[in-house]
């Protein structure tokens, strides 16, 4: 659970893009057909086959698990892009990363200890769907900060900048 100070007030927050999950959802959902475009095949194919029992039951149990299979896996997707969020307070930047369904890993780091932000959107669909890469360095030995694949990483930048002068001039 992440606490603040009584002073302290969330200025945005960042998560990353439709985009993201909405890929990872459509390859599930690709996944959950294949079963039924080999059933339709074999379905077609002329030559019979003689196993012996109910195929199609069969059929329906062993699809049936790998709908539940590919129900688990959207849900893991959409956990990990749901819980991975930075919080940017008026004092601080908090790293929420969810690493699979029973990891999370939080990281905070104070605004003045803030020396350079970079954004950085690279590729054809990233270009196209304004979506990057923000990089925060830091003064000391702490770990780097960044996030992948969030929308308006210019702006979001220019948000954080905006964030850091006004922190400084406290």
């Amino acid at each position: 659970m992440i606490t603040f100070d009584k002073d302290e007030h969330i200025v945005f927050e960042v998560r990353k893009h439709w985009f993201l999950i909405a890929s990872e959802l459509s390859i599930v959902a690709i996944f959950a057909m294949v079963p039924l475009l080999v059933f339709a095949i074999l379905s077609a194919i002329p030559v019979e086959f003689d196993l012996g029992g109910n195929i199609f039951g069969g059929f329906v149990a062993f699809y049936a698990i790998w709908l539940l299979v590919c129900w688990v896996a959207g849900f893991i997707f959409w956990t990990n892009y749901f819980l991975d969020v930075w919080v940017i307070t008026n004092k601080k930047l908090v790293d929420v990363e969810q690493r699979g369904l029973f990891k999370r890993q939080i990281s905070v780091l104070e605004l003045d200890k803030i020396q350079d932000v970079t954004s950085d959107v690279s590729g054809f669909v990233a270009t196209f769907m304004d979506f990057g890469k923000i990089h925060v360095q830091t003064a000391g030995a702490q770990r780097e900060f960044y996030i992948s694949d969030i929308e308006n990483p210019n702006e979001v930048r220019q948000k954080l900048h905006s964030a850091l002068i006004r922190n400084r001039a406290l």
